[in-house]
């Protein structure tokens, strides 16, 4: 059985993390995750009023209101996720300048913890990414008697996260979907040399879907893998089955190409999935930069599509399917026992291979 540091630190059975995967709270699927023997993870919901996410930068009482919205989903998810999930589980919050929100969210988290000794078991860890580590606020985490991972796309955000005081990192490369870095490092070469440079406890993501990634990742020097496309073709997944359909037949359906794409959003680049809505998305991005049209322009639209796709509508064209170029290998929708058996059983297949076929 494979059992890394990150198992004994997280208290969970596998070194098998679920990635934050907004606009959605994700609390189904971390339920699944984590009474699976991975590690669920509640993610950072955008508030579901009007304008959505760009309600959080207009300020005034739509901010306000947008700040409520955020922190009635979140708190409801994360005492949910408590009660059902059999194991621990954890919370991102996105720390970027773009989120006033933060504060308060991070508040309302420790006051329910602290009354509720059943979080005070399975709630773990806070998970930040996408904004600055140093940030006063983040202590409290550490503080409250919860570890604080932190999302870094490089050795220099890693380092400059390691001298905040964090527990761990998150390294992500720039194949994973969603919320990625502006610079193209590639898994397989930014986990290894964050690995080498810290003194951190590191958990690798970016591309990484089954045990050939664990294997990969473990050989990296990581301690286990942080996995969001893969968990999102998942029965549990809380995310419209037309999502995971797309993400299913884009083998098929991009056979020459690529079939994701990467553009500027309001909390920085985001890869999604080709459709109508992320090549409509990326034009404006363009334009943008040309100042044919200003950045709360891009705002609006992205914000109008975020939960067209993946909630009850199911568009898929003309929403956002954030996914991770990884989605070319998914080909069959599991439950999340199932995957993470899957993965654990072919990565120790893998490492005992290894031994008897290579090592003379």
């Amino acid at each position: 059985m494979i059992r890394t540091k990150i198992c004994d630190m997280l208290e969970i059975d596998y070194p098998i993390i679920q990635a934050a995967m907004g606009p959605f709270d994700t609390k189904d699927l971390a339920v699944g995750v984590a009474s699976a023997g991975g590690f669920g993870m509640v993610s950072h919901p955008v508030p579901q009023i009007e304008k959505g996410a760009l309600s959080l930068v207009m300020g005034g009482e739509a901010q306000q209101r947008a700040i409520n919205s955020v922190k009635e989903k979140m708190i409801r998810a994360v005492v949910e996720v408590g009660r059902k999930a059999k194991g621990n589980f954890g919370v991102n919050l996105r720390v970027a300048p773009e989120q006033p929100d933060v504060p308060f969210l991070l508040e309302a988290l420790i006051t329910e913890r602290e009354k509720d000794p059943n979080l005070q078991k399975k709630l773990r860890m806070v998970v930040c990414s996408a904004g600055d580590p140093t940030q006063p606020h983040l202590k409290a985490i550490q503080e409250a008697g919860m570890l604080r991972f932190h999302t870094v796309p490089s050795v220099y955000h890693a380092k400059k996260a390691e001298k905040s005081g964090i527990d761990g990192l998150i390294v992500t490369g720039y194949e994973a979907g969603g919320h990625v870095a502006y610079e193209p490092l590639h898994t397989f070469v930014v986990v290894p040399e964050v690995v080498k440079e810290v003194n951190l406890p590191v958990i690798g993501g970016g591309g990484v879907c089954d045990g050939k990634g664990l294997v990969a990742m473990l050989a990296f020097g990581a301690l286990g893998i942080y996995m969001g496309t893969r968990f999102i073709v998942t029965k549990e997944c809380e995310f419209n089955n037309k999502v995971k359909d797309a993400i299913m037949n884009s083998s098929v359906k991009y056979q020459k190409e690529a079939a994701t794409i990467v553009t500027q959003g309001v909390f920085g680049p985001l890869r999604h999935m080709k459709n109508r809505y992320s090549l409509k998305l990326y034009d404006l991005t363009q334009k943008m930069k040309d100042k044919e049209i200003t950045v709360q322009d891009v705002w609006a639209y992205e914000s109008e599509g975020m939960y067209r796709a993946k909630g009850p509508e199911g568009n898929i064209e003309d929403g956002a399917i954030w996914a991770g170029q990884v989605a070319l290998r998914l080909h069959e929708q599991l439950t999340c026992k199932e995957l993470i058996a899957m993965i654990m059983n072919e990565a120790e297949g893998i490492m005992k291979s290894f031994a008897k076929n290579y090592i003379q």
